[in-house]
């Protein structure tokens, strides 16, 4: 299991959240949102498959 992607994508998804909250940016969050949820996609095809690195890079 690739944790530390995991912890990557967590860490991106709450920091969008949490500047949303302070801020009101909604493309931030967008944004952010999508780029944590591509980082957990890449971090779970990574645990499938070791040399799967495409979408993580």
């Amino acid at each position: 299991m690739d944790l530390v992607g995991f912890g990557y994508a967590a860490l991106v998804t709450f920091g969008s959240i949490l500047g949303y909250r302070r801020r009101g940016g909604v493309p931030s969050l967008i944004g952010g949102l999508c780029v944590g949820f591509l980082a957990g996609y890449g971090a779970y095809r990574v645990s499938n498959d070791k040399r799967d690195v495409k979408i993580s890079l």
